[in-house]
């Protein structure tokens, strides 16, 4: 069994002081001013002690630039902005610095952005992608740890951090749908998973509450900043009047709903609305919505605890994580 070695020792080897080596193993060459020339040639002599485990997390620690990119499809959705707000707020708490692109739901500025941050040497990538396949990220995966977040890719063995959809609106539609003879689904491009995973919840608890399903009642279309209102006005238009219960998939779509009542001037007791995704505005609404509540200080903090295991070329404790929300009832 080959002798430990120390840092004095990998100092003694590179003739330079041990204050240098532990400065660089703990990724603070560039603070110290410690010039490339001698780094390079203190990682030389630790690789080729690298089959130790002390020197192996050593060479990884001397590697890091501290940084994490995160790539979101649109900066203006309340749910990605509070998520990146709570991730920031770990990150920097741990002296670690988020690198933040927009994809503005175009795959090809979603490639730029990868390798834009792939150029900046990021540690690690948590992305919410947009992206059909996870073929590219497979393999910037090789060399650079990728998290997905919120959107899951099916078929992928990448790690997945989301809130949980499908139980929880299950539970909330099960509930409300025995109050009605009607109650709509107003989404997004069903093609994302979140939306596809709330649909299917949706179906559930009309199912258990005993609301045999009208096709007609699921509405989506591709989603852009007045969807929500464009879909209400398709909707009262078609059936010429207000439906009865909505439910909304996430806060961007519910925003449009509650536009169009407000312009329309509809009364409280009208309408029955829910909906995915808290905004902090909701406790202020003329109307009522029974929400469910992203978790987004333990969603944060997972992605951050993954992100670091998969940085420290560590397993995740678990390759899927759902966040389970929570309900907040407005409803009377």
């Amino acid at each position: 069994m080959a002798k430990k070695i120390n840092f004095s020792r990998i100092a003694e080897l590179a003739g330079v002081s041990t204050t240098t080596v532990s400065h660089i193993f703990n990724g603070n060459a560039e603070r110290h001013r410690i010039s490339d020339i001698t780094k390079k040639k203190v990682l030389a002599i630790a690789t080729q002690f690298a089959d130790q485990e002390h020197i192996r997390r050593a060479i990884i620690r001397a590697s890091l630039t501290r940084t994490i990119g995160v790539i979101v499809p649109d900066m203006s959705n309340f749910s990605f902005a509070m998520f990146l707000h709570k991730l920031e707020m770990i990150s920097s708490h741990q002296g670690i610095q988020i690198i933040i692109s927009c994809s503005h739901y175009n795959p090809a500025q979603e490639v730029n952005a990868i390798n834009n941050l792939l150029e900046r040497k990021v540690d690690g990538i948590i992305t919410i992608t947009s992206l059909d396949d996870d073929v590219l990220y497979s393999k910037v995966s090789i060399k650079t740890p990728v998290l997905l977040y919120d959107r899951f890719i099916s078929h992928s063995q990448l790690p997945f951090v989301s809130c949980e959809s499908i139980c929880s609106v299950t539970k909330l539609i099960s509930e409300k749908a025995k109050l009605f003879d009607e109650f709509w689904f107003l989404g997004g491009d069903i093609q994302i998973s979140t939306i596809r995973e709330r649909l299917i919840g949706f179906r559930k608890g009309l199912k258990k509450a005993g609301l045999k399903l009208n096709k007609e009642w699921i509405v989506y279309d591709k989603y852009h900043e007045n969807l929500g209102y464009h879909l209400m006005e398709k909707i009262t238009k078609k059936i010429g009047r207000l439906p009865k219960a909505i439910f909304t998939p996430s806060g961007n779509l519910l925003e449009g709903v509650l536009l169009y009542l407000k312009d329309n001037k509809v009364a409280q007791n009208e309408i029955y609305l829910c909906s995915y995704d808290y905004n902090m505005y909701h406790d202020f609404l003329f109307y009522d919505v029974d929400i469910l509540s992203q978790d987004y200080e333990q969603l944060a903090r997972h992605c951050f605890i993954n992100i670091q295991h998969l940085i420290n070329k560590h397993a995740v404790e678990h390759r899927i994580t759902r966040v389970p929300p929570k309900l907040i009832v407005s409803s009377r």
